[in-house]
């Protein structure tokens, strides 16, 4: 018989990972060694930070209003070819709200312009413009709710919409 096999110091050893081991030997995971090392909360802080969505974003500009940022609703669809029947939007509430509500619940027919910034592929760091602006005449705020710090609205029963696509030239002249 061979010694190894004899000697229960090595057949303790023999099924443990040598300590010097890379990382990605020992664990296939690296969100979970990360949990292992930093601990839950550590991970979870840093998992908040990260973009939640890669899709579009905008503003709207309503007069009386001023600007509103928008990080959801149905700008995807206005960016495209299709041409839905209403801006969906969902922006955080702010100092915007009173004046919003007041729209929405009196049924004001105003101008609305929507610049829609085009949605960011995974890992992409450079953002050298372009998307799109909605010029819409003669629009309505309805469906106007708020839940927390989040709001969610629609711009609908507009007379007609112009769909201006913006392009930026990079290089030298």
């Amino acid at each position: 018989m061979p010694e190894w096999a004899t000697d229960p110091r090595r057949r303790r050893e023999a099924g443990r990972t040598p300590v010097s081991a890379p990382l990605a030997d020992r664990h296939s995971d690296p969100v979970l060694e990360l949990q292992r090392s930093a601990g839950n909360a550590a991970v979870a802080r840093i998992l908040a930070r990260a973009p939640a969505a890669t899709g579009a974003t905008g503003s709207v500009h309503i007069a009386g209003v001023g600007d509103i940022k928008v990080h959801g609703g149905n700008l995807e669809e206005w960016a495209g070819t299709g041409a839905p029947d209403e801006v969906e939007v969902a922006s955080e509430s702010g100092k915007h709200f009173a004046k919003l509500e007041k729209l929405a619940t009196a049924r004001t027919r105003t101008d609305v312009k929507v610049t829609i910034s085009p949605p960011h592929k995974e890992g992409e760091n450079l953002n050298v413009g372009g998307g799109f602006v909605l010029e819409i005449k003669d629009a309505r705020i309805k469906r106007y709710a708020v839940d927390g710090d989040a709001e969610t609205w629609q711009v609908a029963d507009f007379s007609s919409v112009k769909r201006t696509k913006i392009t930026h030239t990079i290089g030298a002249s």
